[in-house]
């Protein structure tokens, strides 16, 4: 069994952690309010759904809070064909589609942008989430592109004070702020809060997540057929009782040892909420060079690219 902590879940630098004159607070780990969450899961849901490889899977550094407790999510910079930054924010902002419809995050609002930091919130709430550009992000030139990209076929939210007529009537059963949310949503905000453990205990060259029904949130993982999967630590850091998520497995199927693909299912304490990993083998078209260039932490690239490969089977 791993030892695990809290560096080892948030992504945070030992360095950074032994400056701090008060010990990490576990509170960074899982926030109580409604509308914290939901903004968290919407912030999840985007980093997840970028597609293209970048330095940390997910698309994220490290986590910590500020000194008033605003989470402050760390972004890469490069993405094989583009930033990290301007996906994000086409994938974040609300917009309103002249053609009819909106784009995801209904309700997420900029409420300032503070160097390379673009602070958002949730419309009638007092939810908050710091985002942190690589060096060199220019988030008002960022959204400006994007603003312009979009022209003349919609109209951006990201302003607005309140819900719009129009996110009202995109999702007449839009819930408030204020009430619990799904089970699903407060599980994608604790696995935001515990991003580092995809770096740390992961050997996939490539991972991104989406819907699998309003209670489950499905992972793909891709990795070289000739890297060990070893996604036994994954799942022991997931289900961690006092670190991860709390969560049981309560499916598995596993033919690592035929060369096949893995499927894991979990479960949150209650069971209302469930949490499915696939693991999958694909040559990657991105080699060990490009993720050096780019910034990828030195132990993920080992992992995932070995410099002398050996099987492919998944130890127990």
């Amino acid at each position: 069994m791993s030892t695990f902590d809290f560096q080892t879940f948030t992504g945070e630098s030992h360095q950074h952690l032994a400056s701090r004159t008060r010990p990490p607070s576990p509170a960074l780990l899982s926030s109580p309010d409604p509308a914290q969450q939901r903004l968290e899961s919407l912030a999840f849901r985007s980093l997840a759904n970028i597609h293209e490889h970048s330095a940390h899977p997910l698309h994220v550094k490290r986590i910590r809070l500020s000194e008033d407790r605003v989470p402050i999510v760390f972004l890469d910079g490069d993405l094989e064909d583009g930033r990290v930054s301007a996906r994000f924010l086409e994938l974040c902002l609300p917009f309103d589609f002249h053609r009819g419809g909106l784009s995801s995050g209904l309700g997420i609002r900029i409420l300032g942008v503070n160097g390379r930091d673009l602070q958002l919130g949730l419309v009638e709430s007092t939810a908050r989430l710091i985002v942190r550009g690589s060096a060199g992000t220019d988030w008002n030139a960022e959204r400006k592109a994007y603003s312009r990209q979009l022209e003349g076929h919609g109209t951006p939210l990201w302003n607005h004070k309140e819900l719009t007529s129009a996110e009202r009537a995109y999702s007449t059963d839009l819930p408030s702020p204020r009430t619990r949310p799904g089970p699903r949503i407060e599980m994608e905000s604790k696995i935001l809060r515990r991003i580092g453990i995809f770096t740390e205990f992961s050997s996939a060259h490539l991972t991104y997540a989406y819907s699998g029904g309003a209670d489950t949130t499905r992972f793909w993982f891709e990795f070289d057929p000739s890297v060990p999967k070893d996604h036994g630590k994954l799942v022991a850091a997931l289900t961690d009782p006092q670190w991860g998520l709390g969560m049981h497995v309560i499916y598995e199927d596993c033919l690592c040892d035929n060369g096949g693909s893995c499927y894991t299912k979990l479960s949150n304490p209650t069971g209302d909420a469930t949490l499915t990993l696939n693991f999958s083998e694909e040559v990657p078209h991105l080699g060990r060079n490009y993720f050096e260039s780019i910034g990828a932490p030195r132990r993920w690239i080992d992992r995932t690219f070995p410099a002398a490969a050996s099987s492919s089977r998944c130890p127990h």
